[in-house]
């Protein structure tokens, strides 16, 4: 299998884990967007700062900046490969960010990413504060037009066919997937590339809407539309969304792209495969540990498919997809089998426990049973009167 760099410079990783490092600022989502694809793929760490101001109320995006944003510049540049802006506000931040952000893609080769919106890029009128007014702009690769938004709907129209993150993906087969209502319209800056047009669909207008950009040491990539509801609602529902989000990582932060989306693609199905059956295994054995009864070969086999997991992760963090998926369906089966075990041995505890219950409500029923038919039944035990009390007084 061939892996493509994006561009000639070294990639920005982790040096002790080698995972790719992302500062997500903005319409930070547990549901519907890559943010909970960036927190489970071993490819990437998250730290999430919530700064939009359409999503997010003032009291939690002002409580983010202070505990979650890197109090200097040199703790930026060291603790993260990739700074992704998706519709953050402008006036979330305090001035000096904006330098820093700049200064650590030019000076120390990180990527950085920004996604369309209302916030972003030159913002809407409802949410005022461009980027263009802030030294970002210095180095996104589009330039930020005050308050210019494309209301019409349109479909994304591939620029660079050749291009690695065109090839990594099928992006001939989005269909209506690849329709987005509404983007950022944005100048054209000489010298990047532009990978893909926003095509109105009712007048046929293109607007930039995937671009990329070496600057400095590092590289930046604009996304003009948003890629998560309400604009990226279609988009959101492709197959390849979550890769499509990794692989833009991988790009914009010099890793090698693969141009086999398909084993790729398996790659990363096994492994949320995995975390599925690793938590449902957790939660039966500690279920049944309540019982009493001995989960310890189950718990073993666990720990086997985490080992053989955890080489799938390093084929899989070293660009070696095809290795990755072995590893991963070998991982699978162990943990299957120990699924297997687990709920057979839960079967027998909840057999006694059923058995156990039955016995008492049966010999409480019993007992009940015997005084009942002792106290009502059996009259030896009761003396007859022989004039009631009422009668005694007429």
């Amino acid at each position: 299998m061939v892996l493509m760099n994006a561009y000639g410079r070294d990639a920005r990783r982790d040096p002790v884990t080698g995972r790719i490092r992302i500062l997500y600022m903005g319409d930070v989502l547990g549901g519907p967007s890559p943010y909970p694809v960036f927190m489970n793929d071993p490819l990437t760490t998250i730290q999430p700062v919530k700064a939009s101001a359409f999503v997010h109320t003032p009291q939690v995006v002002r409580r983010h900046m202070r505990v979650y944003m890197p109090r200097t510049e040199g703790r930026l540049m060291r603790s993260y490969d990739l700074i992704l802006i998706s519709d953050s506000n402008v006036q979330s931040f305090q001035p000096e960010y904006f330098t820093w952000f700049r200064n650590s893609v030019v000076e120390s080769g990180l990527g950085m990413v920004m996604i369309g919106g209302l916030e972003t890029f030159g913002a809407v009128p409802n949410y005022p504060g461009s980027w263009g007014e802030t030294p970002v702009s210095e180095v996104l690769p589009v330039i930020c037009l005050p308050e210019q938004w494309e209301r019409g709907a349109g479909r994304l129209d591939v620029g660079e066919s050749g291009n690695a993150l065109i090839m990594s993906l099928p992006f001939e087969d989005l269909g209506p997937l690849g329709i987005f209502y509404g983007c950022n319209i944005v100048g054209e800056r000489q010298g990047v590339s532009t990978i893909a047009h926003y095509s109105v669909l009712t007048s046929g207008e293109k607007h930039p809407l995937l671009i990329f950009w070496e600057v400095g040491a590092g590289a930046s990539f604009a996304m003009t539309a948003d890629w998560t509801p309400a604009g990226g609602v279609n988009f959101l529902r492709w197959g390849y969304y979550g890769d499509y989000a990794l692989n833009v990582a991988l790009y914009v932060t010099g890793g090698r792209i693969p141009d086999d989306p398909q084993v790729v693609y398996e790659a990363r199905r096994l492994m949320e495969d995995f975390r599925s059956q690793g938590e449902t295994l957790n939660s039966v054995i500690e279920f049944v540990e309540k019982f009493g009864a001995y989960m310890r070969k189950a718990e073993m086999m666990l720990a086997e498919a985490q080992e053989v997991r955890r080489r799938g992760d390093e084929s899989y963090l070293e660009g070696e997809p095809v290795e990755a998926v072995s590893h991963l369906r070998e991982s699978l089966a162990v943990m299957s089998e120990a699924l297997g075990m687990a709920y057979d041995i839960k079967d027998q505890a909840l057999m006694w426990v059923y058995i156990t219950e039955w016995l008492v409500v049966s010999s409480t029923g019993m007992i009940c049973g015997f005084v009942l038919w002792t106290v009502m039944v059996r009259r030896s035990f009761y003396r007859e009167a022989g004039q009631t009390r009422i009668l005694t007084d007429l």
